[in-house]
């Protein structure tokens, strides 16, 4: 074949059996004795550099860098210092290749022969950008099944009013960075399941979610629970200590769900955890560095508190990096009728019923004020799932308090200057009426004005 050394050839049946398996190498060879005189070279090598085998075989690779034809040679290093060797060279047909040289030793130890491997550097990154696009594809597709997954994992917030869909586009947004969000709404609207969806679509889904209910722990053992504690640190603590919430959540989310209900030292505390992203244990000396994302969520009115000296200014303003308000149901009534839908087939499958709603029933339903939200809905529809399992649902099966709606006992209207109280009961009937009609011709309708008055007060009070 004209690559093989005559002088040491073995066997001529063998000699085509290792021509053709050094052929059938992709990556160029180049085969040394110990003394650096060139034995093999396969076709790979050829076509790679440009240079015949016949001007090759049989000549000492130092001649050939004297003469020009290589500029310098990774087998002569090899030789040199005994061991594997690399080094990048231009090629005689202008190409970048990576040479690699490596010794084959006798039972003594003495090299007998310098096998160098040759790989186009284009041919490698071209590579290596396929391998890192493909790479990044095989990423994405991972990030859109999470997605599709989270997705229906999320489905019962059932989003179909404008605020709700512009809450949850938010929530997407700020998923992808770690700022602090501060999460607003009365209790039961669905605080918890905007942090679950900022965690789930973001980079720390595959950390933990943690919740802290930071009105349901004793202000006595909440501390210990958020920071953790050192063993010793008081009666009763567990041999070696514990670890708190705050580093149960490393790499993942800590929700600190009703943080309007922390005391005032406390609230020092979680100040000074976001600030140093690190945490000092109960009885502990040394701080301990967290790497949370942290998300916050409140029924109270933070800024109503920190005029009253009851929450800090400082940790207000570091918890509503990005501030979130969910409205409560009776001011997106159209998903009354979607989460009801939603919550009577989770019983219905979570008890083998079949249990349905008359129409009257669904109008009793949609003209109930809520005041506990999303959760009295399920666990009103719970109880009907329960109490009448095979046959539909009429008013008279409902609560009496949904059957026969009143006002709240207490009124909803905050004590005011007269001026502002008329703008405050402008503004929620105005919510009421777009959240109801979604026009404001059908909105004048309903108010008994004119539209050019609903869209002029509309824009006084930034509704959209």
């Amino acid at each position: 074949m004209g690559r093989v050394l005559p002088s040491t050839s073995p066997p001529q049946h063998f000699e085509k059996e290792m021509d053709a398996i050094l052929d059938s190498v992709q990556d160029g060879l180049y085969i040394t004795d110990g003394d650096g005189l060139t034995l093999r070279v396969n076709r790979a090598f050829e076509e790679l550099s440009g240079l015949d085998a016949r001007r090759l075989l049989g000549r000492s690779v130092q001649d050939l860098v004297s003469q020009g034809v290589y500029d310098r040679s990774v087998t002569l290093d090899v030789l040199r210092h005994g061991r594997q060797m690399s080094l990048r060279e231009i090629l005689p047909n202008g190409q970048e290749a990576l040479l690699t040289g490596t010794p084959v030793r006798d039972e003594k130890g003495h090299i007998i022969r310098v096998v160098t491997t040759l790989h186009n550097l284009r041919a490698l990154q071209e590579l290596e950008a396929h391998l890192a696009q493909s790479e990044g594809k095989q990423q994405r597709y991972k990030q859109e099944l999470l997605r599709l997954k989270r997705s229906h994992q999320i489905s019962p917030a059932v989003v179909c009013s404008p605020r709700m869909q512009e809450l949850f586009l938010l929530a997407n947004r700020v998923a992808q960075v770690d700022s602090t969000v501060l999460i607003s709404g009365e209790s039961g609207v669905g605080k918890e399941l905007i942090a679950r969806a900022i965690h789930q679509e973001g980079p720390r889904s595959t950390g933990p979610l943690v919740t802290a209910n930071c009105g349901a722990i004793p202000e006595t053992l909440l501390e210990s629970e958020l920071f953790g504690y050192e063993e010793g640190a008081f009666s009763g603590a567990s041999r070696g200590g514990k670890c708190g919430l705050f580093e149960a959540a490393e790499g993942g989310t800590l929700f600190l769900d009703e943080v309007g209900e922390l005391s005032l030292n406390l609230q020092v505390k979680i100040l000074r955890a976001l600030q140093e992203r690190e945490i000092l244990r109960v009885g502990g000396l040394h701080p301990r560095k967290v790497h949370v994302r942290i998300i916050a969520a409140t029924n109270r009115n933070l800024r109503t508190m920190i005029k009253k000296n009851t929450f800090r200014q400082d940790l207000y303003y570091r918890l509503a990096v990005v501030p979130m308000h969910v409205p409560p149901l009776r001011e997106r009534r159209e998903e009354i009728l979607p989460l009801t839908r939603h919550f009577l087939d989770v019983y219905n499958r979570r008890f083998d019923a079949k249990t349905s709603l008359d129409d009257a029933s669904l109008r009793c339903l949609e003209d109930y004020h809520w005041p506990g939200n999303v959760r009295e809905l399920e666990n009103t529809v719970e109880r009907l799932v329960v109490l009448v399992p095979h046959r539909p649902v009429t008013p008279s099966d409902l609560p009496e308090m949904v059957r026969t709606p009143s006002l709240p006992e207490e009124s909803p209207v905050p004590f005011m200057p007269l001026e502002q109280g008329v703008e405050w009961v402008e503004r929620q009937l105005l919510s009421e009426a777009l959240n109801r009609y979604q026009s404001t011709r059908r909105m004048a309708a309903a108010l008994e004005v004119s539209q050019s008055t609903v869209v002029r007060k509309m824009e006084r009070y930034g509704l959209s």
